[in-house]
């Protein structure tokens, strides 16, 4: 389903791509279209693809998962302590999906949004999230990557080492990368394994948030995600 959701693929491309065998991989798409969640193309090439019965499954996990529950009050509070809009993202594929969003100033309404997908590697959300995850990071800096701004940066080593820098600070810096006109400040959000799923972040107008602020803005911003991170580990362990 991953790779469906990327782009349409034939049963031959699917299997190559999984390591499996063809009849396999046509096995699995025929029992997929069956019950609604994949359809075939109308191309020579016999290419499926997902249907939207995928994103109305997705969106129930979505409002279920006890990480958007338990962030909620937390991206709430942040929000209500530095007085812009905060968020908590979460990787996917080479961008970051925005789980919970709370609006700050009514002027701001800065990306993500709410479900919007954002770029990983100019963003603060994605930036906090590659220094964490190695392997995913790896991943990310093998693909080409976009520039949409004078400032976004493209290079690899150069993201290597201002990951690096995002590690010994405590948390990542967005400096009108992705958005021409906004600045922020995230910090990864860990589970009880250790492993960084998701960021919490401020994002403001570049007026609002000058880079003398970005210490005092970073430590607010890492208190929060810590705070998160241990209400998910009590959460776990309540659990189990």
């Amino acid at each position: 389903m991953e790779l469906l959701a990327l782009g349409p693929r034939s049963a031959p491309e699917l299997a190559d791509a999984l390591g499996v065998h063809v009849r396999t991989a046509r096995r699995i798409l025929k029992r997929l279209e069956s019950e609604g969640y994949v359809a075939l193309g109308r191309d020579r090439r016999r290419r499926y693809h997902p249907t939207m019965r995928i994103v109305a499954v997705a969106g129930q996990v979505v409002e279920r998962a006890e990480l958007t529950h338990t962030a909620l009050p937390q991206v709430r509070a942040l929000r209500d302590e530095l007085g812009e809009d905060c968020h908590l993202g979460v990787p996917s594929h080479l961008s970051v999906l925005c789980l919970v969003h709370a609006n700050g100033h009514r002027d701001s309404s800065r990306p993500p949004q709410l479900r919007e997908l954002v770029p990983c590697h100019c963003t603060a959300t994605g930036k906090a999230l590659l220094a964490w995850r190695e392997p995913w990071r790896e991943a990310i800096l093998t693909q080409p990557l976009a520039s949409f701004t004078e400032r976004t940066t493209t290079g690899p080593e150069w993201l290597r080492r201002e990951l690096g820098r995002t590690v010994a600070r405590g948390y990542s810096i967005e400096d009108r990368e992705f958005d021409p006109d906004a600045r922020g400040v995230a910090a990864p959000v860990f589970s009880d394994t250790g492993e960084a799923v998701a960021a919490l972040a401020m994002v403001a107008p570049a007026s609002r948030l000058p880079a003398e602020r970005y210490r005092d803005i970073g430590g607010a911003v890492m208190h929060a995600a810590r705070a998160l991170t241990q209400q998910l580990r009590s959460d776990d362990q309540t659990q189990s």
